[in-house]
């Protein structure tokens, strides 16, 4: 028998290869507790950890020394999770696997939502909530090397994100905001050209070389390693962003589209030329990915489906792509309109009839 009890306490028993094991089960409450305890056991037995403390080793060794390069070569966003784990290794300190639990999970996620950022501001409950699935990313490879048999943030809810942008770029504010695309902010335009008008996201933007340009069948072909998502997607050039490519074009297939105007190679950044053209602009409060939104709103008006504009910017789910397609949809401003007149005419008004006039 696998299992067997002896007074208040089950014990398992099994042979594996002629060797004998066996064990108490104190925190076994019934039959089926045991069980599942014996079956962990076998487990242990044939991949080689039964007996052996588990999650011994340091945490902020196995981060550095393990997680990062791995990160390096299998996500694209490995440089944020260098940061996200000097922000662990200065919690957890020099705590093994096995000294991190759900509760000191639980306590790094209250302390550094309570913590500023570097700029004396509130920290949002995303950046908290990316640190937590770097921790999590590292315990489950922790896991696959044998390291340790159990992630502790998987105990430990996320924040709610309240996140959710709907703010899109209007006609009189493009035309302003192209205005102030000149002299030392000239490369800005056709950053703003092509987030506008085809829906790129600012990382594809910046990465786009001219071998990604195809003038003869007017097309952009987003090859995998640009894209967030990994996957390769064609996009159609439009008259405005044939034309400002065309300005652009050089002979030099691997260079980039738009390059910087100190350097010639790729930008890098342009955040305070931005922000310093919407100042001049008079514009509040908008974000350079707020223009990825002004396509899928502009697309939706334009009488485009989810499915093409889901196609066009990438997304592999469909309720990302309502977001873009619910701010100013013609037919619901129709259709609330139409309710102003309802009821006027005789012919859309509801009539009661009364108890006695039916008994007439």
């Amino acid at each position: 028998m696998a299992v067997r009890k002896r007074k208040d306490v089950w014990y398992y028993d099994f042979m594996v290869r002629r060797i004998r094991y066996r064990g108490a089960i104190p925190e076994a409450r019934n039959k089926a507790q045991a069980k599942q305890a014996e079956a962990r056991a076998r487990l242990d037995v044939f991949e080689g950890r039964y007996g052996k403390p588990g999650g011994t080793e340091s945490f902020v060794k196995f981060a550095r020394e393990v997680y990062l390069p791995w990160a390096k070569e299998n996500k694209k966003s490995w440089q944020s999770d260098s940061y996200h784990v000097e922000v662990l290794a200065s919690y957890f300190g020099k705590k093994t696997f096995a000294e991190i639990t759900p509760m000191l999970v639980e306590k790094f996620k209250r302390d550094r939502k309570a913590t500023l950022t570097n700029r004396e501001s509130v920290r949002s409950a995303a950046s908290v909530n990316r640190e937590l699935a770097c921790l999590s990313k590292i315990f489950s490879l922790a896991m696959t090397h044998k390291v340790v048999s159990f992630n502790p943030c998987l105990h430990v809810k996320k924040y709610r994100e309240e996140n959710e942008r709907t703010r899109y770029l209007l006609p009189d504010e493009e035309t302003r905001l192209v205005a102030q695309c000149v002299g030392e902010r000239a490369h800005l335009r056709p950053l703003l050209v092509l987030a506008i008008n085809t829906g790129m996201r600012r990382g594809e933007i910046l990465k786009l070389t001219w071998r990604h340009v195809d003038f003869e069948r007017s097309l952009i072909r987003l090859t995998s390693d640009i894209t967030k998502s990994g996957k390769p997607r064609e996009i159609p050039m439009n008259s405005e962003v044939r034309n400002q490519l065309l300005e652009l074009r050089t002979s030099n297939n691997n260079g980039p589209v738009i390059p910087s105007p100190k350097t010639g190679k790729g930008i890098v950044d342009f955040k305070r030329a931005f922000r310093a053209a919407c100042d001049k602009a008079e514009i509040e409060e908008l974000h350079f990915h707020d223009l990825r939104h002004t396509f899928g709103t502009r697309a939706a008006d334009a009488g485009a489906d989810a499915f093409t504009i889901a196609e066009l910017m990438g997304h592999s789910d469909l309720r990302m792509t309502k977001r873009y397609t619910h701010a100013t949809d013609s037919r619901k401003r129709a259709a609330v309109e139409n309710l102003v007149e309802y009821g006027r005419s005789e012919g859309n008004c509801l009539k009661f009839v009364t108890k006695e006039k039916r008994e007439a």
